[in-house]
C-alpha cells in the first residue's frame, strides 16, 4: 500500500474517531439535559401535588357543611381543581383525571391525581372517604413526561410521581353551656287543674283562668314565660323536673299550686289522686279559687292550646289524657282504675310506655333548650368533621359541672311537696384530653343532649372552669385555643372569682382567659326585649375594660359576641361561629 492511501485510511479513522466523540458526547450532553429536564419536572409535580394537598386540606377545614361525604367530595374536588391548573415542564395539567389508584402509571402526556384520607389519631391510616376520622389530605400525583430528544437517545415514556399532605389544623374547644331554669321558657305547656266533679262522677281536666293581678282574663296555656310573668332574667317554673311549681306564685298571685293530694299508686307526681274522692279539691284551694291548679304539662303536641297527638302507637286526643301520661296513670288497667281517670278517658287503653312516650315528646317542645341542643350538636359536628379538634362541655347553672357524671339534686316537683321525690339533673363537665384518641366528641355530643333546666346561672364559673381546662394537662401543646358561651341570660351566680357579684365573677374570668391568650365567642339568646341590654353588657366584644366590659372584649384575642333574638336563627349563628373557628386555626 503507497503512502497516498495510507494517509487517506488515517484520515478516515480519524474523521470517523471524531464524528463517533462528538456523538458519543452529543448524547451524554442530551442525556444530561433531559435528566435534568426529568428533575425539574419531577419538581414541578412535586410542586402540584403539595399545592393541591393544600388546597384540599383548606377546603375541609373551611367546609361549612357536617356531613363528612359531603366535606370530603368538596376537598377532593378543590384539592383536583387545585391540581390542574399547573403545568409540568410546559405540559398542562389540566386534563388530569382522578385515578383511585397510588400506583397509576399515565401514558405520555397523560396525568392523574389519587386522593386519600388519614386518620392522625391510628398513626395516619387510610381510611374511606366520608370517614369523620380522616382529618389529613394525601394526594398522589403522577404524570406520563415525554423527553425531548427520547427518541434519539432510546428513551420512551418517563412516568413521574409525587406525594404530598396537607392536615386540618388543631384546635382544643370548650363549649359552655346554660341549663339555667330560664332555659324552657318558651315551652307550650297547659296549667291544669284536675279535680272530682261529684255531679259527675268524674274527674275534670280544667285549664284555670287567671283573676287577679296583672294577669286577670288571661288563661293558663301556651308559652310558659307569658303564663308566669316572671323578670326579665326569667322563670324559675320548668316544663319537666325539677319544675319548682311553687315559683308560678309572682306578686300579683295570679297562679296557686294546690298539692292536696292523697292516693297509693305513684307516678311523675309521686301521687295520682288530688284531694278526696280522687281529683278533688279541698278547702278553700278548691273549684272556687279560678287560679288553682294541680298540675303542669307541656303540649306535646307543639301548640300553645293543646290539640292532640298520635305518637307510636300511643294516643292523646285530650289534655286529660297528657296529665294521666304525666302522672303514669295510663301504664296498667289497674293504675288507671284506681286513680280514676278510667271515669273520663273512656276511649283510652292503657298501655305501658305511656308515660315514657310522653316524656320523650316533651323533651322535644323544651324551647328554646331544644333548639339551643339541636344548634350545638350541629356545630360539634362541624367542627369534628372539619378540624382536628378536641372538645369540652361545661354545662353550668348556679355553678358549673366538676365532673363527667356530676349532678344536682332537687324535688321533682317542688320543695314543698315530698310525693313527688328528688330527681338528680345532669350538670356535666366533660374535660379536654391530650391523648390522641381521645376527642371528648362522642361525649360532648352526649352531654348536650342529657341537659335539663336547673336553676340560676353562673357565667363565671363556666368561664373559669374552662380556662382551667385550656391551660391545664388536657389541652394539647401547640394547638390554638377557643371557648364558646351560650347563655339564654345574665349572671345571677357568683363564685368562685367572686362570691358576692355575679357580674365581676364573670368579668374576672374573662380576664383569665384574656392573659391565658383565650378568646371567648358568646352567644346570647334574648328570649324577651327586657333582657337584650343587660346580655348585651356582659358579654359584648366592644367594650375591653376590665371593670365594666363585655366577657368576649375583655377576653380579646379576636372573640365575638353575637345576639339572638329568636330560636330559629340559633343554627345559623352556631355555623357563623364555625367559620369564625376555622379561620382561627387555619
Amino acid at each position: 500500500m503507497n503512502n497516498k492511501n495510507l494517509r487517506s485510511s488515517g484520515q478516515a479513522v480519524v474523521v470517523a474517531a471524531t464524528i463517533s466523540a462528538f456523538s458519543f458526547l452529543l448524547s451524554i450532553g442530551l442525556f444530561a439535559f433531559e435528566l435534568n429536564r426529568v428533575e425539574v419536572a419531577r419538581q414541578q409535580l412535586q410542586s402540584a401535588c403539595e399545592a393541591a394537598a393544600l388546597a384540599g386540606a383548606a377546603t375541609l377545614a373551611g367546609s361549612d357543611v357536617n356531613n363528612p361525604l359531603a366535606a370530603h367530595a368538596e376537598s377532593v374536588a378543590t384539592a383536583l381543581h387545585t391540581f390542574q391548573q399547573n403545568s409540568v415542564a410546559g405540559t398542562s395539567l389540566s386534563g388530569a383525571d382522578m385515578d383511585y389508584d397510588d400506583n397509576s402509571n399515565p401514558g405520555p402526556g397523560d396525568s392523574s391525581l389519587y386522593i386519600e384520607f388519614l386518620d392522625p389519631h391510628n398513626n395516619n391510616q387510610a381510611v374511606s372517604q366520608g370517614d369523620p376520622k380522616g382529618k389529613i389530605v394525601k394526594c398522589y400525583g403522577a404524570l406520563g413526561f415525554q423527553p425531548a430528544f427520547g427518541r434519539f437517545l432510546g428513551i420512551g415514556n418517563v412516568p413521574l410521581t409525587a406525594v404530598s399532605s396537607g392536615g386540618v389544623p388543631q384546635l382544643d374547644l370548650v363549649l359552655c353551656f346554660d341549663v339555667s331554669a330560664s332555659i324552657d321558657d318558651q315551652t307550650p305547656v297547659s296549667f291544669v287543674r284536675r279535680q272530682w266533679n261529684s255531679g259527675t262522677s268524674r274527674i275534670s281536666y280544667i285549664i284555670p283562668n287567671a283573676a287577679a293581678g296583672s294577669a286577670a282574663g288571661s288563661i293558663a296555656n301556651g308559652p310558659l314565660y307569658n303564663i308566669i310573668g316572671p323578670p326579665a332574667t326569667g322563670s324559675a317554673v320548668d316544663g319537666l323536673p325539677p319544675q319548682t311549681l311553687t315559683a308560678s306564685n309572682q306578686s300579683d298571685h295570679r297562679w296557686r299550686m294546690n298539692f292536696s293530694e292523697d292516693g297509693s299508686a305513684v307516678g311523675l307526681r309521686g301521687s295520682p289522686n288530688a284531694g278526696s274522692p280522687p281529683g278533688n279539691l279541698s278547702g278553700s284551694m278548691g273549684t272556687g279559687n279560678a287560679q288553682t291548679y294541680t298540675e303542669l304539662v307541656v303540649n306535646i303536641d307543639g301548640r300553645n292550646q293543646f290539640a292532640g297527638i298520635n305518637s307510636n302507637g300511643y294516643n292523646f286526643p285530650n289534655i286529660g289524657t297528657v296529665v294521666e301520661a304525666a302522672r303514669g296513670n295510663l301504664e296498667t288497667n289497674a293504675r288507671f282504675t284506681s286513680s280514676r281517670a278510667n271515669t273520663t278517658l273512656t276511649t283510652i287503653v292503657p298501655r305501658v310506655g305511656y308515660q315514657a312516650e310522653y316524656l320523650r315528646l316533651a323533651r322535644l317542645n323544651l324551647h328554646p333548650l331544644k333548639d339551643a341542643q339541636d344548634a350545638c350538636q350541629v356545630f360539634l359536628q362541624t367542627m369534628n368533621t372539619n378540624t382536628d379538634a378536641h372538645f369540652s362541655v361545661v354545662s353550668f347553672t348556679t355553678n358549673a359541672g366538676r365532673n363527667a357524671t356530676d349532678s344536682i339534686s332537687m324535688p321533682n316537683v317542688d320543695s314543698t311537696y315530698g310525693a313527688g321525690g328528688t330527681g338528680n339533673f345532669p350538670n356535666a363537665l366533660i374535660g379536654l384530653n391530650a391523648s390522641v384518641i381521645q376527642t371528648g366528641y362522642d361525649d360532648s355530643v352526649t352531654a348536650i343532649a342529657n341537659t335539663s333546666p336547673i336553676s340560676g346561672t353562673n357565667i363565671g364559673d363556666a368561664v373559669n372552669t374552662a380556662v382551667n381546662q385550656l391551660t391545664g394537662p388536657g389541652s394539647r401543646t401547640g394547638t390554638k385555643k377557643a371557648i364558646v358561651v351560650f347563655t339564654d341570660g345574665q349572671p345571677t351566680s357568683a363564685g368562685p372569682l367572686d362570691n358576692s357579684d355575679p357580674w365581676r365573677n364573670s368579668r374576672e374570668a374573662a380576664w383569665r382567659a384574656k392573659n391565658a391568650g383565650i378568646p371567648i365567642y358568646s352567644i346570647g339568646l334574648a328570649q324577651v326585649p327586657e333582657i337584650v341590654a343587660g346580655e348585651t353588657a356582659i358579654l359584648n366584644d366592644t367594650n375591653s375594660s376590665r371593670t365594666t366590659g363585655g366577657i368576649s372584649g375583655i377576653a380579646g384575642n379576636g372573640g365575638k359576641f353575637w345576639l339572638v333574638t329568636s330560636n330559629a336563627n340559633l343554627r345559623l349563628t352556631f355555623e357563623n361561629l364555625a367559620r369564625q373557628l376555622v379561620q382561627l386555626v387555619r
